[in-house]
């Protein structure tokens, strides 16, 4: 059987993409689970069509499988609902992460976000901080939770408020310093170093912010 060493759950998203062109550049092989059908030339790629509804059936997918890396999230607007969002962004998430468990996976890396809390009164925040907590409930080796601030890189949806920051992140991570140095945005190519870099590097929780990422 051939052996894959990682997989990437959202490896077509913005930092899911990133990440996939990161490990591959490492020869590392890399699983990519997608929605959607899509093929890559890499030998080090591999790109499966999974649904996220119904992914015991292809708990297969997971063998063979060290590193686990979960880049899953969408948008209200696009999910239609808050509960659509939080299904999204707390039970795909956690049933990746249960389902590399069980096939033996030591280590899990997760993208969260700056100011995430499960008690939080900001809907975004709160879901964030819900699934870190169901998250670092699971017997993994290591667990790195990433919490960036806004993530600068090449989106295939416009976002309005995201591209106004793209535009002037540069001014905006000038002025953020000391405590508010963790709001800094950062590029998805320098967040993807950072995250196969941390895999497996220590046991237990770990969770990073953006002086951690540099």
């Amino acid at each position: 059987m051939e052996e894959f060493k990682s997989l990437v759950a959202g490896s077509t998203g913005l930092v899911g993409a990133s990440l996939i062109d990161e490990l591959a550049s490492r020869k590392i092989k890399v699983k990519g689970l997608t929605r959607k059908r899509k093929e890559s030339n890499n030998p080090y790629v591999e790109y499966v069509e999974v649904d996220y509804d119904n992914l015991k059936e292809f708990q297969d997918e997971f063998h063979e499988v060290r590193d686990i890396y979960i880049c899953l999230g969408t948008t209200i607007n696009r999910a239609g609902s808050k509960e659509a969002f939080q299904k999204v962004d707390i039970d795909y998430c956690v049933e990746v992460a249960k389902q590399g468990l069980e096939a033996g996976a030591k280590n899990l890396t997760i993208i969260s976000s700056v100011g995430a809390d499960s008690r939080s009164s900001a809907f975004y925040l709160r879901t964030k901080g819900l699934v870190e907590r169901e998250i670092c409930q699971l017997k993994y080796e290591s667990i790195s939770v990433f919490r960036p601030g806004l993530l600068i890189g090449p989106r295939k949806d416009f976002r309005l408020g995201e591209f106004i920051g793209q535009k002037i992140h540069p001014i905006l991570n000038n002025l953020l310093f000391g405590r508010l140095r963790k709001y800094r945005s950062i590029d998805t190519t320098v967040l993807a170093r950072s995250m196969a870099d941390s895999s497996g590097f220590s046991k237990g929780i770990k969770y990073l912010y953006f002086n951690d990422f540099i």
